[in-house]
């Protein structure tokens, strides 16, 4: 990719936006390919760069198809709750869901296209939420690139000690909802 000059870094960042709009495609395997083939920082960039177009690609489809998910759920309690939810805790919500590892961050894009969440909030939160975890990834494929396997101990050991964390709070998430 990177003998590719610009084009490799287009197709890269193509690549990393389409693994979210086809959102079953594993995100954590292209920020770790992102930092083994850029280097952390520049693999950060290019990774956050199509994370940023793929979810805004993605929250934009769920708000065209948002008109007939309302009219056909708007009577259910579980919708408006969660409608309800996303309007008094929903910044807060997203971002946790965003920052931690293993939550489906992808189907949140489309999820809260279909909420009354703002583009505005959407996309600061969602980039904010995501850098943490894309951090860790393009550093972990950088040290492997480089064969550091001391610093990817202690980079899988916070990511580790995250999801766990995210774990101890997923129950009282999930009963917010």
């Amino acid at each position: 990719m990177e003998s590719r000059g610009a084009l490799g870094l287009l197709i890269f960042v193509s690549l990393q936006a389409l693994q979210v709009i086809l959102a079953p495609l594993p995100g954590e395997a292209t920020g770790f390919l992102a930092g083994f083939l850029f280097g952390a920082w520049k693999g950060f960039l290019l990774a956050m760069a199509g994370l940023a177009v793929g979810s805004s690609a993605a929250f934009a489809l769920a708000r065209l198809a948002s008109g007939p998910v309302e009219r056909r759920l708007k009577d259910r309690k579980f919708y408006r709750r969660t409608v309800d939810f996303t309007r008094h805790h929903g910044v807060t919500a997203a971002f946790l869901l965003f920052l931690f590892p293993g939550f489906p961050k992808d189907y949140l894009c489309y999820a809260l296209g279909l909420l009354p969440f703002p583009f505005r909030v959407f996309f600061p939160v969602m980039l904010l939420g995501r850098a943490p975890a894309t951090l860790a990834l393009t550093l972990e494929g950088d040290a492997v690139f480089r064969e550091d396997w001391y610093f990817l101990f202690w980079v899988g050991l916070a990511a580790g000690l995250s999801f766990l964390l995210f774990l101890k709070l997923k129950k009282h998430l999930e009963t917010e909802v």
